[in-house]
């Protein structure tokens, strides 16, 4: 039987064409580009025309927002996926190409992933590195999404629609498996979104910006970028502000190698000079100050002397760097009006914290992209949501688990369960069964996403 809801009127096909070829300004430097098995993707993605008639918000090419290295760069690594370079609109969408865009669901980076979706699609997102804030890691991610929905739906439309809203909500929403967008009940701004993508899509395949192009250099695990851009001559800021993933601006300290991203024409002294230098300390060199060396390494003169108390600056001595003083690209909600600091004192816990503002632990644990069962400690500082009410810091924790209401359950059909075999993820889960990582989680109880062989998961309620 044929769907039912409205159909799009004068609707033509619009394609964007997938290319092969990375642009010659986009320098990889050694890279490996893993895919995600072999994506059911076409050689062109068709959106009809009438869908940007229907946009709320008119996107323009001359209004751009995005740095025309990071669009070009996003492009190469979207089409070695499989997926169209216009998709790169969907940061524009999503972000604006603020890479430290941060939601208040929590949702995060140029993609606005979500934690548990993120580690799914195989990011690490931790204390020393987030993923999410990585454009090379974030858009291979994205891309493996999108392709991992247009191989569920074959129609890029409802791919975008289950990047906005989730794959289960979009099947809930089809009357049969043939739908079009036009003919699938879904929420009003998902609704939306998919228009303003078709906009958006149109204005940024006009874009036209000039650029001397990015390069992905490989790097050794425990680089400390500070000192990195100091023995290469790159402006510290400027590194760290394309590289945010890092948030104690090294490279974690296992594993074999690490991306980051540089200006092109630097890319083979960085790389050359990454695997040379000592990755923890920096060697003086004649002519070198306090003052000098502090402005490379973005810290303060006192900070630097006082981590080297008593060392003299003599060509050869070896130098270490304190903690970095930048204020990492995960602490979103500090400028935020309506947040404010609060710094944890003995005795409290999240959900007595929550509970003082009204909200439970794991709003807590999402405004400051923590997990809910992680340990909070005296003179630890979180962000609290302003809410007009103010009990005592001490009331009782409140519940740990979101309501109902704030996820989006996919019933019918009766009650399903699935008993968790050998290789299951979560992801993995969520798209055999149509429904949201979320809604696993949430029904099972879980607090992160490890599964055990042969535990039984609840994945459909009566």
């Amino acid at each position: 039987m044929g769907c039912s809801g409205p159909r799009l009127a004068g609707q033509t096909e619009r394609s964007f064409e997938t290319s092969p070829l990375v642009p010659d300004t986009v320098l990889v430097l050694p890279l490996l580009f893993p895919g995600s098995g072999q994506p059911v993707t076409p050689a062109t993605a068709s959106l009809p025309d009438g869908l940007v008639q229907q946009s709320d918000i008119t996107y323009r090419a001359d209004r751009f927002p995005g740095r025309a290295d990071i669009k070009e760069l996003l492009e190469a690594l979207l089409v070695t996926e499989g997926i169209p370079k216009e998709f790169g609109a969907l940061v524009w969408i999503e972000s604006d190409f603020s890479v430290g865009c941060y939601s208040h669901v929590g949702a995060a980076g140029p993609w606005q992933m979500m934690r548990e979706t993120g580690r799914e699609m195989g990011l690490r997102i931790d204390d020393i590195v987030d993923e999410r804030y990585s454009w090379v890691a974030s858009t291979r991610a994205a891309a493996r999404y999108l392709s991992a929905m247009y191989a569920m739906f074959g129609d890029w439309s409802l791919a975008i629609a289950a990047y906005n809203c989730g794959a289960g909500r979009v099947l809930s929403g089809m009357p049969s498996s043939d739908c079009t967008f036009g003919e699938v009940d879904l929420p009003g701004e998902t609704d939306a979104f998919v228009p303003r993508f078709a906009s958006a899509a149109s204005a940024y395949a006009e874009v036209e910006l000039e650029t001397e192009g990015l390069a992905i250099v490989w790097v050794p695990a425990g680089l400390d970028l500070r000192i990195l851009a100091a023995e290469t001559g790159m402006n510290v800021d400027s590194l760290m502000d394309i590289n945010r993933s890092y948030l104690l601006e090294k490279t974690p300290p296992e594993g074999e190698a690490w991306e980051i991203i540089v200006p092109s024409p630097r890319a083979v002294n960085v790389l050359e000079t990454a695997w040379s230098m000592n990755p923890e300390r920096y060697s003086v060199r004649s002519g070198d100050s306090w003052a000098v060396l502090a402005s490379r390494f973005g810290i303060t003169t006192d900070a630097l002397i006082q981590f080297n108390s008593g060392v003299s600056l003599q060509p050869g001595i070896l130098i270490g760097l304190p903690e970095s003083q930048r204020r990492p690209v995960n602490a979103g909600y500090v400028d935020n009006p309506q947040f404010f600091a609060y710094t944890v004192r003995m005795g409290d816990t999240m959900g007595g914290i929550g509970a003082s503002v009204g909200v439970s632990s794991r709003e807590v644990a999402t405004w400051n992209d923590i997990s809910s069962g992680d340990t909070i400690y005296p003179g630890q500082v979180l962000m609290l949501r302003r809410t007009g009410t103010a009990p005592d810091i001490s009331d009782a924790e409140s519940e740990d688990l979101p309501a109902e209401s704030e996820i989006d359950i996919v019933t019918g059909g009766g009650r399903l369960e699935h008993t968790v075999a050998e290789g299951d993820t979560l992801w993995d889960l969520a798209i055999r069964y149509g429904i949201s990582i979320e809604q696993i989680m949430f029904l099972n109880s879980l607090e992160g996403n490890t599964l055990s062989i042969g535990d039984v998961l609840l994945i459909r309620p009566e």
